[in-house]
C-alpha cells in the first residue's frame, strides 16, 4: 500500500468512527398500555450531534405508517393501515399522535431515525403497547358455606368483571396482603377475558375473631377497584386459632386454620 493510499485508509477510518456517533442518546416513550377508543402520543427522541436529520419513521409490527423527510414538501408522509389514524396537525420529527386507537392494533411500535449524507447512520428501538379494554364494575366475592364444617376450609372466589386483558386479582385478609392464590384462571367471554381466583382458609387452635376478605382488580394503570369487603365469624364465639403459615408453592398461600362453627356471613362496603 502507497503512502498515499495509506492516508486515504486512514482518513475513511476516522472518518467512519466520528460518522458513526452522528447518531446517540436514542430514547422511545410507547405507554405500556392505552385506553381502547383513546388517543396515544408516541415519542421518539434523538441526538443527531450536529449532523442533518435524513428521516424518522415509525413502524407497527414492520409496517410503516407514518414518515417525516424534512428536505420533502411536505415533510410528513401517512401510509394507510386499518385501525390507526395520525394526526398529522400534532406530528412532527419527534412524536406522532394516533386518534382513537382500536383493539387490533396492539403490537410492537418501532421507531427508526436516520442521519443525513454522507453518513446515513440509522438507529432503530421498539416497544410493546397493548390496547386494553377497561371493564365495568368491580369484582365479586363470594364464599362456599358448605365447606364450612368441622375442621374444614373456607373457601372463597373472586370473580372480576370482563375486560382485555384478564384482570390481576390480589386478596387481602384483615387488610394484609396476601401473596398468592389457591388458585387462577381466566375465561373467555366475546373478545374479553375474565379472571377468577380461589383462596382456600383453614386452621386449628387459639381464638376465634372475625375474617374479613377483600379482593382487588388491577390492570396495568389504567383500572384498580376494590370488592365489598366480606366478614365471616361465627354466631357464638368459640374456642379456636388463626394461624398464618406459608405454602409450598412459590408464589405462597395464606393459610388460616378454625375449628369453629357455624359463621355467619356479612358484607360491608369498603370506603377508601
Amino acid at each position: 500500500m502507497t503512502s498515499g493510499n495509506l492516508i486515504l485508509f486512514l482518513v475513511f477510518i476516522t472518518g467512519g468512527i466520528r460518522l458513526s456517533k452522528t447518531l446517540k442518546k436514542m430514547t422511545m416513550n410507547v405507554p405500556r398500555a392505552v385506553r381502547v377508543g383513546h388517543s396515544v402520543t408516541l415519542e421518539c427522541d434523538y441526538d443527531l450531534e450536529g449532523a442533518a436529520l435524513y428521516s424518522v419513521r415509525w413502524y407497527r409490527d414492520n409496517n410503516e405508517f407514518y414518515r417525516y423527510v424534512p428536505k420533502e414538501a411536505p415533510p410528513t408522509r401517512v401510509f394507510p393501515l386499518p385501525g390507526l389514524h395520525v394526526d398529522v396537525s400534532v406530528s412532527d420529527d419527534h412524536k406522532v399522535t394516533l386518534l382513537s386507537i382500536g383493539q387490533p392494533m396492539a403490537g410492537m411500535f418501532q421507531c427508526e431515525v436516520s442521519a443525513d449524507a454522507p453518513s446515513f447512520h440509522t438507529e432503530m428501538m421498539a416497544a410493546p403497547m397493548t390496547i386494553a379494554v377497561v371493564p365495568d364494575g368491580v369484582p365479586v366475592i363470594t364464599v362456599d358455606k358448605s365447606s364450612l364444617e368441622q375442621g374444614g376450609p373456607l373457601i372463597s372466589e373472586c370473580s372480576a368483571p370482563a375486560s382485555f386483558p384478564a384482570l390481576n386479582l390480589t386478596w387481602y385478609v384483615n387488610d394484609q396482603k396476601v401473596p398468592g392464590s389457591t388458585s387462577y384462571w381466566t375465561k373467555k367471554e366475546a373478545e374479553l377475558e375474565k379472571s377468577f381466583s380461589r383462596l382456600e382458609l383453614t386452621g386449628v387452635g387459639g381464638s376465634w375473631g372475625a375474617i374479613r376478605l377483600r379482593c382487588e382488580a388491577n390492570l396495568f394503570r389504567l383500572f384498580r377497584a376494590n370488592s365489598l369487603e366480606v366478614s365471616v365469624k361465627p354466631d357464638v364465639p368459640q374456642p379456636a386459632s388463626v394461624l398464618l403459615m406459608g405454602s409450598s408453592r412459590k408464589n405462597g398461600d395464606l393459610r388460616i386454620f378454625h375449628t369453629s362453627m357455624p359463621f355467619l356471613i356479612m358484607a360491608t362496603v369498603l370506603i377508601r
